[in-house]
């Protein structure tokens, strides 16, 4: 595999934990899949779980390397679960997709950090050697 590209991101915890007690996870359905949603708000910490998916999928989107993307972000095309392994999975679709297919991007990677305050993510966006 072949390093593509690397994006990081921080998302406030204290943003989400307002949004969720002012609107409930209806707020979330711009910018997460119900999959996620369901996931998040099964945790202990849900607005911890939905600020630390919020930076990977901002740190994945760096990592495509959009470039002149001039469309809107496409959130909901960056799913980030957690998988059987109990680590955080991407799949894209979309825009997403096909700007990863356009980079040669077969592989995605998340791992984020979740602080008292702030969420940190990373993303490595990983594809075929190139020759």
């Amino acid at each position: 595999m072949s390093l593509r590209g690397v994006g990081i991101d921080v998302a406030d915890i204290r943003r989400f934990a307002r949004l969720l007690a002012m609107r409930g996870s209806g707020f979330a359905v711009r910018w997460f899949t119900e999959a996620e949603i369901a996931q998040c708000m099964a945790t202990a910490t849900p607005a911890t779980a939905f600020a630390m998916r919020y930076a990977a999928k901002e740190a994945v989107w760096k990592a495509l390397g959009p470039g002149e993307w001039s469309g809107s972000l496409p959130w909901r095309g960056i799913s980030v679960l957690e998988g059987p392994s109990g680590q955080l999975e991407v799949t894209l679709d979309g825009p997403a997709a096909e700007l990863a297919a356009l980079g040669g991007v077969t592989v995605v990677r998340v791992a984020t950090v979740p602080g008292p305050k702030m969420a940190i993510a990373t993303a490595m966006a990983e594809g075929a050697p190139i020759r």
